[in-house]
């Protein structure tokens, strides 16, 4: 039996078939034209030719606009709103140079600052804790010379504090030296003697965090650890990942939108990010739990499934 698709495709699915059907009248158009042409009635292939062209202007690029504006919407309304209860995407949202400096994730070129900018930001609610998510370009400096790196910033407040001041950055970000430097001047912080990923360095404080904290920061980093800077000081958590967009672009090729389409994020790290947050695995907001103390467990990060079961009240990593 075929899944009722949800309200958020239905109408992306909608203002696609519209542009399709706008795109296939006008190339109906054109046809006509040029068949009159090519029967050496070029009175009327110019008047086709001209009512090709007022709808692709009236009909066929405003359906195209519509489309692409009705797909970030819902993308980001059904990709987010998984894991959140609250969305909202703001497309000129602002933050000063000073506070992406003052993160110290990584060198920055601070004479090219001026440069800095933030193109969007998505802010959801999840659990009661504000995660944001933004698309930026910073002046970096990377091996000696000025670079303009592109990426996504993703910053919350947690409900845990797991360990004190930790620092996970990729080898993208610049040469061991350059890093040692730089988060000893800014931080006081000094290499780790854990290590995360392959590809990437830590920095500490000299504190070192437990095998469960370990796992959890390598389910995060494990995709693309060359592009990710981990930052992570008592409940703060920052996040920031080169080369990555903060929504997928609207499909254009013939094959149907699916549901899980409509829900892929371009940030997929975003899952893992929130089980670390809230120390939890299997749960999302919106989750059906039924028990009188639905939040406290949500906040506890304990999984519920079935009464009867005390083994269900563990939490998810200590299960056999």
């Amino acid at each position: 039996m075929s899944k009722t698709a949800s309200e958020p495709l239905k109408k992306v699915r909608s203002a696609k078939a519209l542009m399709r059907c706008s795109e296939l009248l006008c190339l109906l158009l054109l046809a006509a034209g040029g068949l009159f042409f090519w029967r050496k009635q070029f009175h009327e292939g110019w008047a086709m030719a001209g009512l090709a062209a007022v709808f692709l202007l009236i009909l066929a690029l405003p359906a195209h606009k519509v489309y692409r504006a009705q797909w970030k919407r819902q993308h980001v309304s059904a990709g987010f709103g998984q894991y959140a209860e609250q969305v909202e995407l703001d497309e000129s949202p602002h933050m000063l140079p000073e506070q992406f400096e003052l993160l110290c994730l990584f060198p920055c070129d601070i004479h090219a600052m001026q440069d800095f900018t933030v193109r969007r930001e998505v802010r959801l609610v999840c659990r009661e804790r504000m995660v944001r998510i933004a698309e930026m370009t910073v002046p970096a400096r990377i091996r000696g010379l000025e670079a303009m790196v592109d990426g996504c910033l993703i910053q919350m407040d947690m409900p845990r504090a797991p360990m004190t001041r930790l620092m996970l950055t990729g080898m993208a970000f610049g040469e061991q030296e350059t890093l040692i430097a730089w988060y000893r001047k800014n931080l006081r912080l000094l290499p780790a003697l854990f290590s995360v990923q392959q590809r990437m360095r830590a920095f500490g404080d000299g504190s070192e965090p437990d095998l469960r904290t370990l796992n959890q920061l390598r389910r995060i980093t494990e995709q693309r650890p060359q592009n990710i800077v981990l930052s992570l000081a008592g409940r703060e958590l920052n996040v920031f990942i080169r080369n990555a967009s903060l929504l997928t672009d609207a499909p254009i090729g013939p094959a149907r939108i699916t549901e899980e389409r409509l829900r892929q994020l371009a940030v997929p790290e975003l899952s893992a990010i929130l089980d670390f947050a809230f120390d939890t695995e299997a749960l999302r907001a919106g989750a059906d739990v039924p028990f009188d103390d639905e939040e406290d467990r949500k906040q506890a990060g304990i999984r519920y499934t079935r009464p009867e079961v005390d083994a269900d009240y563990r939490r998810p990593e200590t299960r056999p």
